[in-house]
Formats: C-alpha cells, structure tokens, sequence
C-alpha cells in the first residue's frame, strides 16, 4: 500500500468495515461477456500490476485513475494489443473490481475476500510470534479488506484455487487486508494441458509498520506457504506463470528467504535471474528507450515479478515487453508500481513466420 498513507489506516477501520466488503461479490469466475478468444499462434502475454485501488479514505483520487486504467486497457484491445493474462494487485475498491469488464476481459478470477480463512496448522514458533501481535498496528482486528487480488483472463478459466495467509504469516497494517494466494488454471489455445496463473502479494517491509525483523519473518513464512501451496495444486507437468507484488526489493534477507523456499520445492524456474523484467533486459527485447527504462525500473525496484515456466517445468522463453503502465508523457503514473507485460512462446506453436507478425503488430 501507498506508504505514507499507512499511518491512517487504523484510524480508518470504521469506514473501512463499511466499505471493506464492496466488490468482494463472489460472482462467476467467468463473467458473461462476448470476447473473441486469441488465437493459439499468438504468444502468452500475461501483465501484473498493483493498480493501489484502495478505498476512500485510506487513499484519493483512484477512482479517476482506475477508470484511466480500464480505458487503456480497452484501447490495447481494440488495437490487438492487449495483454491476454492480467495479474492484479490492491484492486481493493468496487472500481477496481469493475476494471476488468470496462477493459473487456471475458473471465475473471477473484482472490480471498475477507472472510475466508485457510486452516493451516501454528507451530510453536507461530504461536510465540502471534503472542506478540500489535493491536496499533492492526494485527489483531478482523479483516478489514478483501486480498485485492485478481485475475483477467481472455482465455476461459477452468478451475480457481485460493489461499488467505494466516494471521501468524503477517505483520504490521498488511494484516488489515486479507492477502494471501490466487491460482486460475486457463484453457489456452496451444497448450495440451491447462496452464495455472498465481497471483500473490506479500508483506510489505518498512512500511509495515513494524520491527524488519517481524515484517521478515511474516515474509519468509507467506514465501514458504505460498511455494507449499502452488506445489499441491498445480501438477508438476502442468505449464505455469506466476506474478505479483512480491516486495522483495533489495533486502539480501528477502532475495535468500523467497527464490531459497522455491529451490527446494524443486520449482527451479523460479529465480532472480530467471524474473521476465530482467530476462527482457537482458535479450535487448525493449523496443524504445523509453519501454527501456521503464521496464529497468521496474526491474531494479525488485517488487513486481513475472516467471513461467512450460510443461516440462523449463522456464518458457520471452519474445516480447512492453509497459504498458510506466511514465506518463502528462502528469504522474497512474499508481504507485509500474505495470509491465512479458509475451511468452508456448511450446509447439504453428509457426516462427506467424509469431514475427504477431511481435512485430506490438512495436
């Protein structure tokens, strides 16, 4: 969340707890709406971005900005540009729910709202660090928002699987909010099997409101379920992206805790190296100086993340970055994260001639 903003969060629980729940309506993982499903000789585009849709009156003005956003992403789709896969996080407001259909997406899966709850059995470590928890810091209270998390889908979503952390894997005004896990398993074209997106946002650091060394524990153990999860729900031969906000940054404690929890659950795709923005740097793949630098930021910020992986668990290759939400040529960004797109090429696709157009139609 906006970090100057966390200082009233707790002040603000009351109108919160009013309008917490808006747009957390469990509707259909696949919203009714008529779109032609992109054909399978066009690359995966998949987009994460944390559009900080919170509510009033946490945060202002976001009405104006989702609705800029939406619109941007319907102008993508009417120019055949769009990102197929979106990876949304802190849509929070009933704005940021609506986003998706403004912006044409066809199906729609919602991430935990703020009343589910994941049994998950306490150590005795766990235990201790929830002893500890802060009431003025927002530890203690009821969830006051949903996981903000999303995703859009021009492929339609065959099964959704979801996961709330528990409250002894969070610290600080995270815990006002019910982040946790969200994984779509997508019928895409080209692809024998279904392929599983997971959208996630993890504990903030310094901006938690707490101890580093309590926001780092709260990290390390949302890492550790969030690798824990992902294993038992997507089959190992099963193609794979996941992204989100991750907020690793540049803390070494954070970079070791997270890529550390993935090596050992034998998930090697997932790898600092191995990230979409940095491998699209490193292939020369940004076609402008400016798509250059926003995407270096990005990079360098160390929040933001994308990885995939085919059905061989081999880290699928990058054709293609773009970003889409960076700088803006009038006035500030429309949030506080940039919201970047990697294309990706699926295994066995109908031909190198069809995807040169296709990469060529974005630049």
């Amino acid at each position: 969340m906006a970090k100057p903003l966390r200082a009233i969060l707790v002040a603000s629980l009351a109108v919160l707890a009013a309008t917490g729940s808006q747009g957390e309506s469990r509707q259909s993982d696949t919203a009714g709406l008529t779109a032609a499903v992109p054909r399978p000789d066009l690359p995966l585009s998949v987009m994460t971005y944390n559009v900080m849709g919170l509510p009033w009156p946490i945060a202002l003005g976001r009405d104006e900005a989702l609705g800029r956003i939406a619109d941007r992403l319907a102008a993508l789709r009417r120019a055949g540009r769009q990102p197929h896969i979106v990876l949304l996080q802190e849509a929070f407001s009933p704005q940021a729910a609506q986003l998706a259909r403004r912006a044409g997406y066809a199906h729609v899966a919602i991430g935990p709202d703020s009343g589910l709850r994941t049994a998950i059995v306490a150590g005795p470590d766990d235990r201790a660090y929830a002893q500890a928890a802060r009431w003025d810091r927002g530890e203690t209270v009821p969830k006051q928002l949903n996981s903000g998390l999303l995703i859009l889908s021009d492929y339609p979503i065959t099964g959704v699987d979801r996961m709330a952390f528990p409250d002894f894997a969070c610290a600080g005004f995270d815990c006002l909010a019910n982040k946790g896990v969200l994984i779509a398993h997508l019928a895409v074209p080209g692809f024998d099997r279904p392929v599983s997106i997971v959208n996630t946002h993890l504990n903030a650091r310094k901006a938690a409101g707490v101890a580093i060394a309590r926001s780092q524990r709260a990290f390390d153990r949302q890492a550790g379920l969030l690798a824990d999860f992902v294993r038992a729900h997507v089959p190992a031969g099963q193609p794979m992206i996941l992204g989100g906000d991750l907020n690793i940054g540049a803390d070494r404690n954070r970079i070791h805790a997270f890529f550390t929890r993935w090596a050992r659950a034998g998930m090697g795709f997932v790898a600092a190296h191995l990230g979409g923005a940095r491998r699209a740097l490193a292939d020369s793949l940004p076609s402008d100086a400016g798509t250059h630098r926003d995407l270096e930021q990005a990079s360098a910020r160390g929040k933001d993340w994308l990885f995939a992986r085919d059905d061989r668990g081999r880290p699928m290759r990058a054709i293609h970055a773009a970003v889409p939400f960076g700088t803006e040529v009038e006035g500030a960004p429309l949030s506080d994260h940039f919201g970047y797109m990697i294309a990706y090429e699926p295994e066995r696709r109908a031909g190198a001639a069809i995807q040169l157009a296709q990469v060529a139609s974005w630049r």
